[in-house]
């Protein structure tokens, strides 16, 4: 795991705290073996709101020497960044300070003075936790910011050591800590910076080598999804973004990316497209880990995820948090943030069912709980622009989903979401409508059903919804009402036949 100490301030309104200090917020501080992070949050409308983060490269592993003590210049970063840290969380209650202590502290003596000096400069009591309580809380961290529900592998690759676990919703079954990380491996494999055909492929065999030997007990359970957090994952990320290539991660990629990084011959000289400066010192050591945990573990693909060690001991604080469903719970965050109309939600997504489940399977076949998942989510949050303003409100509906946290969706559908909700311009606002509907087919489609599901209730009345029978034939949708609808209701007609001319372009829409 990157962290190496994580510290949870834990603030609420308890009796006795000090009348200086706020009670209101909830900080991690999360100090890995590369880097010290430092997260501020406070509970906003049941979800998590960032309120302040700082990160600072430390190198601690990189001064850890083979007596297991640190060196002196690795031991000053250290202590001048804790006191930062320390500084800036000095207006929180103490008495709700917890300090956890992983991966290089683990391989220090008890009697290490540097422990003290952590103490006093933090202030607080330090706990020191096993690499398998490490796992099991960047499986939480992992699992409380996804939508996954079903078998779950996560991996964690840090600075001094890296951490397997796969479970199911939020309980991890197995659990494994393993020795190596991207600050360790460069330290062991490429002190010269030097990169080339051959330290690369000692690097992945001696990992392919020690996952070989955990890798039993996970290949016989087996797992639906696979996800990764730390820096090598969104350094991949950030690549595959800047290529406009898929987020998944494969092995041929990953291996693409390796003869790349030998060609460039240096860590110094590393430039490849998409690749952050800050980045570059640890990339390769990380890719080469990787390579060697996917041939161990003989893995298919894997995705980046937000989720970790300091957001697994913020929900595993939080009772009221710890909700099954992720996407509902954010959801129903931004319902209460946003002030949206939880009645006209609830009213759009009955219709934009309906619809769904009226259309041949076959006409729009994303993945059935992806398809559902989309289509509860836009009619949540199909309005959220009105509460910026009327005028334009798609597209400041658009800005603020594109510009806002929300866990338990991954980039893919963060993406299709934001795609989804700019597609029904033109209904509940004075925009223009669309020029175009998705390019993804499936989408397109799916963009036309939620349309006419926010269409039907514009009302906004239980009893005033346009009920209508939905069939396909070809490409164009025909909705038949009951006999004189249309004719008692000239407001709602009048949007269906414009809403008729327009997916004309589309496939069409006859009404019956």
């Amino acid at each position: 795991m990157i962290a190496l100490f994580s510290i949870i301030f834990m603030c609420s309104n308890n009796e006795g705290a000090s009348p200086m200090r706020s009670t209101d917020y909830y900080a991690a501080i999360d100090l890995g073996s590369n880097s010290f992070h430092m997260l501020v949050v406070r509970l906003v409308a049941g979800s998590v709101q960032v309120v302040s983060k700082i990160r600072r490269k430390v190198r601690l592993a990189s001064g850890l020497q083979e007596d297991g003590s640190l060196d002196a210049e690795a031991r000053k970063r250290a202590l001048d960044c804790l006191a930062i840290f320390a500084d800036r969380v000095n207006d929180i209650a103490p008495e709700n300070i917890t300090a956890v202590g992983t991966a290089t502290l683990r391989k220090l003596k008890d009697s290490d003075p540097f422990l003290t000096q952590v103490r006093e400069t933090l202030g607080h009591p330090l706990r020191i936790i096993s690499g398998e309580e490490e796992a099991a809380t960047i499986f939480q961290g992992i699992a409380h910011t996804t939508a996954y529900h079903g078998r779950m592998l996560a991996i964690d690759i840090g600075g001094a050591s890296s951490e397997l676990a796969l479970g199911q919703g939020f309980q991890p079954n197995i659990l494994r800590s393993l020795d190596f990380g991207c600050v360790t491996w460069i330290n062991r494999f490429f002190a010269d910076s030097e990169i080339t055909e051959h330290n690369c492929a000692a690097a992945i065999a001696e990992v392919e080598r020690i996952v070989n030997t955990h890798a039993k007990p996970y290949k016989e359970h087996g797992w639906d999804t696979a996800l990764g957090a730390s820096g090598t994952f969104k350094a991949l990320q950030e690549i595959a973004q800047e290529r406009r290539m898929p987020e998944r991660i494969t092995l041929p990629w990953l291996e693409q990316l390796l003869s790349e990084s030998i060609q460039h011959g240096n860590i110094d000289m590393l430039n490849l497209h998409g690749l952050k400066e800050s980045r570059k010192p640890t990339f390769i050591s990380g890719l080469c880990i990787l390579i060697g945990i996917f041939r161990g573990l003989q893995l298919t693909t894997i995705e980046a995820t937000e989720g970790a060690l300091r957001e697994g001991l913020i929900y595993g604080m939080l009772a009221e948090l710890q909700h099954s469903d992720v996407q509902l719970r954010t959801l129903d965050s931004l319902v209460r943030t946003y002030h949206l109309d939880q009645h006209q939600a609830a009213r759009v997504h009955k219709v934009a069912l309906n619809y769904y489940q009226q259309a041949p399977q076959h006409w729009c076949e994303l993945a059935k709980d992806e398809a559902l998942n989309l289509i509860r989510a836009v009619s949540y949050l199909h309005e959220i622009g009105l509460s910026l303003s009327y005028q334009h409100a798609s597209s400041h509906g658009h800005y603020l989903l594109a510009n806002s946290n929300l866990p338990g969706f991954n980039a893919r559908q963060r993406e299709h979401l934001l795609t989804l909700v700019q597609a029904i311009a033109g209904i509940i606002d004075d925009d223009e409508q669309p020029e175009n509907l998705p390019e993804h087919l499936l989408l397109a489609r799916l963009a036309r059903l939620l349309r006419l599901a926010v269409l039907a209730c514009q009302r906004r009345n239980d009893a005033m919804i346009a009920e209508a029978s939905l069939s396909i034939e070809e490409d164009e949708i025909v909705l038949s009402f009951p006999e004189g609808f249309l004719e008692q209701n000239p407001y709602l007609s009048s949007l269906y036949q414009s809403e008729s001319e327009w997916q004309q372009q589309f496939g069409g829409l006859r009404l019956g």
